[in-house]
């Protein structure tokens, strides 16, 4: 069922800072048709679904019970080294019966479950609450009316005294095995919502609760997993602290931008937004697993409370097992709040930042659109200047040029010798007119 480390998927991780470009903004890209898009989303679908059959039964004697009390366990539990259990709730027909506590222990393990059985030594209908004591976990469980149905709430516990991590998971299981849940952590800003549903796992990574220090490192992707490699295929949506959305196509030599159709964009949404519903009305449903833990912590860890065949230390560790992650618990959540509060202070100044790095680009942009309209009316200007300066020039060399006479009187010419008189008329500078 779990299919996330508090971290994004690899594949992710290469796209998720560095300069981002909307599909609307960014350079052309190509636009897939709803059949490649959801290509990797059906090659998956394609594989055989598991089936979801109830386990097989197995029964074993509490050692605190004298008469017949089958206490349901597991095959895993009776192999254990030195396994013994116990059953702190009364006993009808031969099997555990109401409200009860389970507890089993062996060499290696030590669990425990407060639970509700059935006459016939059934809970699978039931709400229960399991502790794991040696991997620091606990599981609230209401359970449906078909197997495997259920709501339910997981909480694990890392500490090794340096480190202290708390991961939480809440979802909801249908009848045919889909499992629609979120994970999450007290000490992270991130949040996952999973839709794990027909052989197909749909994982939305939310870190918009990040103090956005640098606006081109996502806070949102959408990708889509293989249920048993836990690797990201087909493609994914990407959203920027900017606003900046990209969408990507997965499985070839390196990502490609691409631009979803509106039609499977819509579909990846709907995935999301069935987690959300489901998840709030799941809150009603688990509160019945809590009632159960109140009313019966309210008997166990009254300080009178014995179970027979175990030390007091055991009977009341359901009672505070917890307290002892306090202190660590306590540490990390200081040094988490302080490190936000230090992201959100450099968050402000880059906003800062941003804001007058964004006015003075406005403000260089009106320079420059006001010195080219000067540039402009100044080269305007200087062509209306030029014209009239050639106008002026023009009517200056036609006054200074001398225009050739049309006709010029030479008077009449006399023959040297005598003769008849012959009077010319000049025509051109190289030609004349004459007569006698």
């Amino acid at each position: 069922m779990r299919y996330t480390t508090m971290v994004v998927t690899a594949s992710i991780v290469a796209l998720s800072t560095g300069c981002a470009t909307s599909v609307q903004n960014g350079p052309k890209v190509r636009t897939l048709s709803i059949a490649e898009a959801s290509a990797y989303e059906r090659t998956l679908q394609a594989r055989a679904t598991p089936s979801h059959m109830l386990p097989d039964r197995k029964y074993v004697q509490p050692v605190n019970k004298r008469e017949p009390c089958k206490l349901p366990t597991t095959v895993d539990q009776l192999e254990r080294s030195n396994f013994r259990a116990f059953w702190d709730g009364q006993c009808k027909n031969g099997f555990a019966f109401g409200l009860g506590r389970d507890i089993a222990i062996s060499d290696t393990h030590h669990q425990e479950e407060i639970t509700i059985y059935s006459a016939d030594g059934d809970n699978f209908r039931g709400p229960s609450v399991a502790y794991d004591f040696v991997n620091n976990m606990i599981h609230y469980v209401t359970r449906g009316e078909q197997y495997p149905a259920a709501t339910w709430f997981r909480e694990a516990i890392s500490s090794d005294g340096e480190n202290f991590q708390i991961v939480q998971s809440f979802g909801v299981t249908d009848e045919a095995g889909n499992n629609l849940y979120t994970e999450y952590s007290p000490l992270s800003p991130t949040r996952f919502f999973l839709n794990d549903s027909q052989n197909v796992v749909f994982k939305f990574t939310d870190n918009s609760a990040m103090p956005v220090v640098n606006a081109s490192v996502a806070n949102f992707a959408a990708e889509i997993l293989d249920p048993t490699t836990k690797t990201s295929g087909g493609v994914a949506i990407i959203r920027y602290g900017t606003g900046e959305v990209r969408h990507v196509k997965l499985g070839g030599p390196s990502p490609e931008m691409v631009a979803l159709p509106t039609e499977y964009f819509n579909h990846l949404s709907g995935k999301l937004k069935a987690v959300q519903v489901a998840l709030a009305a799941g809150q009603i449903k688990l509160e019945r697993a809590k009632q159960i833990e109140r009313e019966y912590l309210h008997m166990a860890c009254n300080g009178k409370h014995t179970i027979e065949g175990l030390d007091k230390a055991t009977v009341t560790k359901i009672c505070d097992w917890r307290n002892k992650f306090k202190p660590a618990y306590d540490k990390s959540l200081a040094k988490y709040t302080s490190e936000m509060e230090q992201l959100r202070k450099r968050a402000e100044v880059a906003e800062q930042q941003r804001l007058a790095q964004q006015q003075i680009n406005v403000q260089q942009r009106q320079l420059q659109q006001q010195q080219s309209q000067q540039e402009l009316q100044s080269f305007s200007n200087t062509l209306v200047q030029f014209g009239q300066q050639m106008q002026n020039a023009g009517q200056q060399s036609l006054n200074s040029v001398k225009l050739p006479s049309t006709q010029v009187d030479f008077g009449p010419v006399k023959p040297l010798g005598g003769g008849v008189v012959v009077t010319c008329m000049k025509v051109t500078d190289s030609s004349a007119y004459c007569r006698d």
